[in-house]
């Protein structure tokens, strides 16, 4: 608990000539307190220059470090050890602040001055319109879109890059030291950022401080684990990179990172649903987990290990919200020995010549691009294969994980090196269920979304559990009680296993109906089947959504006081239907028992599913086309 007591507006700070005045308190670190301060111009006292100040000011965990009525700190001979190294550490960091002013100018609050007063030490730095990331987050304010998440994250890794190229740690990085300045256009919303809170930074040199005394900063929420461990070597760039990771995680989700995170599953921490997320692509949500999953690893050696590293992700992301397909080498199969290799990218070579070639041809070959690539078109149209007829089955629907419309003439495009899911619904199929085990720990739910609304789907708290009923059914109602106008974009179930253990089954969805404010009844048909479910750690949630409401009823006026009614049954898997996946070309793109494509060069493969029932002995088959293309 911070039981610091922290200097009043209208104190009044005095450093030989200049005065200066406290207006507000800004934020707290582990042994200092920011304010925002002023003082008078001095050919123009009418004239308040606005500045930052820190206050050495430990955070001491037994509260014995004081301030009495006129400001000053006192120190008890008990606390000296703590208060010392504190001071050699607040001194540190003006060095790094001055060492930094020039690598890190745009990202650090420049170092004015320096003084001694009431009892302790005083740093001066510029201002800047803004606020602290820490009392945006705490006000219920959020970030826009999942774009200024990023650029916020990206700022603050341009921030530490200084940092550590100059061999310094942070160690304090958190929404407290996040400085969020306020951009030029009045509708704009923050992307730069400074950090603040230079005193818990550690090198070589603190290390010799540590063997007087250990004492470690930071906060928990988002102190990287050697550090709480006080494992001093293995503390390293990973480490900051860690806090960074944390912070990304509160912004998107709201929340701060569970306390027991060494049990946490790293494996999709961000739902696809979640309100930043629900309207981006699916890659987009692929993309953000994945930076979440390597930068909070337990273990330093399986983080990011430097800045550039994380931003590289980072820019990732950025393409693909954009849209943009980034450079790197086209892959060729060998025709010799036709391995299967790992894509490599080489991004800095492949962007120099490519964007060498296209300079060479806008300055002399425009016209030979244009008959070279009508000849190319031309060729391609006589040479290009017929695509090959598809065995369809129409009882066996096929749709790309969490995509809200079946496949389209069962034919899926791809890039090399991608992956996804396909996931079966199969229609009328009646098949015995073992009702002699109930389920545990899985949840299923009925949800709803409004168009472009960033709450994300709608649930209205109302979650269903197996466990509950002994034959494995439900029956669930979903409300619609918005009196907020909205575009009913899509209707759903979400199907979560919170055992995050690898598990199949076979889930039934007999009715689902969606019921207006006048009681008519519109039959969603879409989700109606046995929809096969495979879970495992990182698939451990399924969302089967459909936009077939727009068919019947978009307008939230329409359905207020209606309802979405839906019957589920559930089983496992294995009992009752046995499902094998083949590729007809696997050097295109292999497939597993699970339904899960992983794209490997360019070519068109197809994929054969058959599914047969244990009992009865019966099949159904069909067949869909993976189209690969390589990444231009």
């Amino acid at each position: 608990m911070d039981n610091r007591e922290k200097l009043q507006e209208g104190f009044q700070l005095y450093c030989r000539s200049r005065v200066y005045t406290i207006e507000k308190y800004v934020s707290a670190g582990s042994n200092s307190i920011v304010y925002q301060a002023g003082y008078e111009d001095s050919l123009m006292p009418e004239h308040i220059h606005s500045v930052l100040i820190k206050e050495l000011y430990p955070l001491d965990p037994g509260g014995l470090i004081t301030r009495d009525e006129t400001g000053k700190l006192h120190v008890p001979p008990e606390s000296m050890p703590v208060f010392q190294y504190h001071k050699k550490s607040f001194l540190l960091g003006n060095e790094a602040h001055l060492a930094l002013s020039d690598a890190g100018r745009g990202f650090v609050a420049e170092n004015l001055d320096s003084f001694e007063a009431n009892g302790t030490l005083y740093t001066v730095l510029t201002a800047r319109k803004g606020e602290v990331l820490s009392q945006m987050l705490e006000s219920g304010r959020r970030f826009p879109d999942v774009t200024s998440v990023i650029l916020c994250i990206r700022s603050l890794l341009r921030a530490l890059a200084p940092f550590h190229t100059h061999g310094l740690l942070h160690l304090d990085v958190s929404p407290d030291n996040i400085f969020l300045l306020m951009p030029e256009a009045e509708d704009a919303f923050p992307e730069d950022v400074l950090l603040l809170d230079f005193n818990s930074v550690y090198s070589a040199e603190m290390a010799e401080l540590d063997k007087e005394c250990l004492y470690y900063l930071g906060k928990k929420d988002y102190m990287a684990p050697e550090v709480a461990l006080h494992q001093k070597e293995e503390l390293g760039p990973w480490t900051d990179l860690y806090s960074v990771s944390a912070v990304f995680y509160e912004i998107l989700t709201g929340e701060k990172l569970p306390g027991d995170r060494e049990l946490l599953k790293l494996s999709g921490l961000v739902s696809a649903y979640s309100p930043l997320l629900l309207h981006e692509k699916e890659h987009t949500a692929r993309l953000v987990n994945g930076i979440l999953k390597k930068g909070l690893q337990i273990l330093p050696q399986n983080r990011y290990q430097s800045t550039d590293e994380m931003l590289e992700d980072l820019q990732e992301v950025l393409d693909a919200l954009n849209g943009v397909t980034r450079l790197c080498d086209v892959r060729q199969p060998d025709p010799v020995s036709e391995k299967k290799e790992a894509p490599v990218r080489h991004r800095g070579k492949a962007a120099v010549w490519v964007c060498a070639l296209l300079l060479l041809l806008a300055a002399g070959g425009l016209s030979l691009v244009y008959v070279r690539g009508k000849m190319a078109a031309e060729e391609a149209m006589v040479s290009a294969p017929a695509l090959p007829d598809l065995e369809q089955d129409a009882s066996v629907v096929l749709y790309q994980k969490n995509v809200r419309t079946p496949l389209e003439d069962n034919i899926l495009e791809m890039q090399a090196g991608a992956d996804t899911q396909i996931q079966i619904n199969l229609k009328d199929y009646v098949h015995p269920r073992d009702e002699s085990e109930v389920f545990t720990t899985y949840s299923i739910y009925c949800v709803y979304n409004g168009k472009d609304d960033k709450r994300g789907w709608r649930n209205g708290d109302l979650l269903y559990d197996f466990f509950y009923t002994q034959d494995n059914m439900l029956q669930m109602e979903l409300p619609f009680l918005e009196l907020k106008p909205f575009e009913l974009e899509f209707v759903g179930v979400i199907f979560a296993n919170f055992n995050y253990t690898e598990t199949s089954f076979l889930l039934d969805i007999t009715k689902c109906t969606l019921v207006d404010g006048e009681g008519n009844r519109y039959e969603l048909t879409d989700l109606v089947g046995s929809h096969v479910i495979f879970f495992d750690e990182e698939e451990w949630q399924w969302n089967l959504m459909t936009t077939q409401n727009q068919e019947m009823v978009k307008d939230s006026r329409k359905v207020y006081g209606g309802r979405l009614e839906v019957d589920a049954a559930a089983c496992f898997l294995g009992p009752v239907l046995e499902v094998e996946w083949e590729s007809s070309r696997p050097e295109i793109a292999e497939v597993d028992e699970k339904g899960k494509i992983q794209a490997l060069r360019a070519g068109t493969t197809v994929l054969t599913v058959t599914v047969k029932d244990k009992n009865s002995d019966e099949k159904r088959s069909t067949q869909m086309l993976v189209r690969v293309s390589e990444v231009l």
